[in-house]
């Protein structure tokens, strides 16, 4: 009767698992962050903006945004774990959009959504496995670079 039971045991863990693993998959379900997306997608143009622009901005400021640009992405990846730097998981946007910003359309729709996106992650319970305060910093430093520029091409 033991040899019975013992031949039977791992079909037996083997069902047990089965009825058991949808509860698991249930727990580890994605929490989906539109802004954290929406602001990925606007910091890959706002970057190919400063790459393409001709703005005449002091010594610096342009490299530290670029910079700042580049972490703050960086980040955001990290966060929502996207591995590569396609635009799969940027948010999809009408080009009606962008006509409420009279001058550096990208950097503005950059700040907006990077505004959004601190407020979205401040209120996230997760701590993104220890990824969240770095990745708040790196917005935070990426909204105040990306204000320098605007607001100095307004002197």
């Amino acid at each position: 009767m033991y040899q019975k039971v013992r031949k039977l045991a791992p079909a037996i863990a083997l069902v047990a698992f089965t009825y058991a693993a949808p509860g698991i998959a249930d727990a580890q379900q994605r929490v989906d962050y539109p802004h954290l997306r929406a602001a990925l997608g606007e910091l890959r143009q706002a970057q190919s903006e400063l790459t393409q622009a001709n703005d005449h901005w002091p010594p610096g400021y342009h490299e530290r945004a670029k910079r700042a640009i580049n972490d703050a992405m960086k980040s955001v990846r990290t966060i929502l774990d996207v591995k590569s730097d396609d635009n799969s998981t940027a948010v999809r946007r009408n080009p009606d959009y962008y006509k409420q910003f009279n001058d550096h359309v990208m950097l503005r729709s950059a700040l907006h959504d990077l505004r959004q996106a601190r407020n979205e992650l401040s209120a996230a319970k997760s701590n993104f496995r220890g990824n969240k305060q770095r990745a708040l910093d790196d917005i935070e430093v990426a909204i105040g670079e990306i204000l320098v520029l605007i607001r100095h091409d307004k002197r």
